[in-house]
């Protein structure tokens, strides 16, 4: 192998493992032996993304909305039942940039953030019946474990505020920035597999690259309600 190729080889491992090093998922998982199932959150899926969704007095109810950026996007809210939260590209993501050098660009080396959260008023199967869903039941201790990570990917002000990124894809919502870093290996579905894992799902989400694998590992603990014909 001539010497060039050595280096470029030597290069693209580097770079592989550069990424790998930098993912911060700000994960936060259930204590043991947490009490019987009291509420139930939902996998929602959106093309290659997907988000979850929790009622909001639940979020407002968990200990970690209390002083967090999600205090404001909570307040932002107050008529919704649900609140659907997901995360990925900050330009990729709101359709800022698409195609093929989106994607590169949203992969290829660390991007900033932002986390698309939509008010849902009635039930999350109405608000979404064109998609997969995955109805997944949490107890009290995960639903705080889940309320801390969701809290833990937004940005805040000087205020302690969440910042408002861009209008969302669905009347009434918004997109947020985040102040998580996004590359191939912490991405869009890195991100909803660790909120299944602290929601109490046994998932691997450094080893999640795909939406059908956090759909997967979402139906191992809890219940596939309805399902997209193409997905």
């Amino acid at each position: 192998m001539h010497w060039w190729r050595r280096l470029l080889v030597l290069a693209l491992v580097g770079w592989l493992v550069l990424l790998a090093a930098r993912c911060h998922l700000p994960r936060r998982t259930a204590a043991p032996g947490a009490p019987d199932s009291t509420s139930v959150v939902y996998l929602v899926r959106h093309g290659w993304h997907a988000g979850v969704a929790v009622r909001r007095p639940d979020l407002t109810s968990a200990t970690g909305a209390t002083a967090s950026p999600l205090r404001s996007v909570l307040d932002a809210f107050p008529e919704a039942r649900y609140l659907e939260i997901g995360w990925g590209e900050a330009r990729y993501y709101p359709g800022k940039i698409r195609g093929v050098w989106g994607a590169v660009r949203a992969g290829g080396w660390p991007t900033a953030s932002v986390l698309h959260v939509v008010p849902v008023p009635g039930t999350v199967p109405a608000a979404f019946r064109e998609n997969t869903i995955v109805r997944i039941p949490v107890g009290p201790g995960e639903l705080e474990a889940l309320t801390q990570y969701v809290a833990a990917s937004f940005v805040a002000d000087s205020a302690g505020a969440a910042i408002p990124a861009a209008d969302g894809f669905y009347p009434g919502s918004r997109f947020y920035r985040s102040g998580l870093t996004y590359h191939v290996f912490n991405n869009c579905n890195h991100w909803a597999a660790a909120a299944l894992e602290a929601a109490g799902c046994d998932t691997a989400p450094r080893w999640t690259f795909t939406v059908g694998q956090v759909v997967r590992q979402a139906e191992t603990c809890g219940t596939l309600i309805q399902r997209r014909p193409d997905d």
